[in-house]
């Protein structure tokens, strides 16, 4: 990582630090997802992981999704040679569009919800983040390990302090760009 990325989320947490732990008001995210048989309990371990930093994820179905909102697709048959190990991807640049690899969280050890709970809350973060990295610890890790998939099934993975700080940074600045595109009466841009 660049020293001026390091000097920037340095700065970041420790604003949010002597800020304050977490922003008084809760903030929102919307997410669009489609349905799977883990689909509710995923949405619960998700949930939960943000409410513990004071973001509450509303969630749409794809036929209701708003324009703004983070939209996840499903993949059933992911090519083993499409980002092997991976279980899944965002796109922070762009913003809105996650793939999880179904397929493959399903052969997770551990209970299938919490993982793809944790997937998703771990792409999510991505997106609000705005950047492709990862943390030493925590749900942010770039490959958790077996300890980390038994964790979950009893208890979620936290966001380490760095993190909250580039998610609340990333959802101000979020919240600004689509208040900019309201202001100015343009359409969002289409999935």
């Amino acid at each position: 990582m660049k020293i001026t990325g390091v000097t920037v989320m340095a700065a970041m947490v420790g604003t949010t630090v002597w800020a304050g732990a977490l922003p008084a008001a809760e903030r929102q995210v919307q997410v669009c997802m489609g349905y799977t048989e883990e689909d509710t309990p995923a949405k619960t371990v998700s949930s939960n992981i943000f409410a513990g930093i004071g973001v509450k994820i509303l969630w749409y179905s794809p036929k209701q999704c708003p324009a703004e909102a983070i939209f996840i697709t499903f993949s059933n048959e992911t090519p083993a040679g499409l980002l092997p190990g991976a279980l899944a991807y965002a796109r922070p640049y762009e913003g809105t569009h996650i793939v999880v690899f179904y397929d493959r969280v399903k052969n997770r050890s551990g209970s299938v919800s919490s993982v793809l709970g944790h997937v998703i809350a771990h792409e999510v973060a991505h997106i609000l983040q705005g950047l492709m990295r990862h943390s030493e610890s925590g749900i942010m890790k770039a490959q958790w390990t077996g300890a980390d998939y038994q964790r979950m099934t009893a208890r979620p993975l936290q966001f380490a302090d760095e993190d909250i700080a580039l998610i609340h940074h990333g959802l101000k600045v979020r919240e600004a760009r689509f208040a900019a595109v309201a202001a100015a009466g343009r359409a969002p841009v289409a999935r």
